[in-house]
């Protein structure tokens, strides 16, 4: 399988935001390098499916990905927080569907290196391509891009 990890892009800051951290939005920053972003690594994605953190932030990071790639986005309230390990997350993929999981740090950098064993720095809005099977040390490392990769250094 084809594994995409796509962290979601700049949010308001939590020092900024009184309300739960589960609601914090991205900002239109964020909003504009996402598109961008996205645009940029449409050759690469070779997904079905995008699943999402419930999480307000990566949902709309999800929302955006959907409509610029064309794929459907299901919700995944596993996404969200440390709610799960990350043997536990591998153990949901299904291995006949390629798909992005658009989530949070330090979530999908536990899944990586769970799946295939490398520490990863993963910046907002970055992208971690996996192939293989999602099991421990199952899958290899294809690519990881951060924005000012995919953009530029101007990003």
């Amino acid at each position: 399988m084809h594994l995409t990890l796509l962290r979601h892009a700049k949010a308001t800051d939590r020092e900024e935001w009184s309300e739960s951290d589960a609601d914090r939005p991205l900002t239109k920053a964020g909003i504009e390098q996402a598109r961008r972003v996205l645009v940029a690594t449409a050759p690469l994605i070779t997904a079905s499916e995008i699943w999402s953190s419930p999480w307000l932030r990566a949902r709309q990071t999800g929302e955006l990905a959907s409509s610029v790639w064309e794929l459907p986005l299901r919700e995944m309230p596993w996404l969200a927080g440390e709610a799960l390990q990350p043997a536990e997350r591998a153990a949901r993929l299904e291995r006949r569907t390629d798909t992005v999981l658009v989530g949070h740090e330090p979530d999908l950098g536990d899944l990586a290196r769970f799946l295939c064993g490398a520490r990863l720095d993963l910046k907002k809005c970055g992208l971690v391509l996996l192939v293989g099977d999602p099991v421990s040390g199952g899958m290899t490392l294809r690519g990881l891009w951060s924005p000012k990769m995919v953009l530029g250094l101007d990003g």
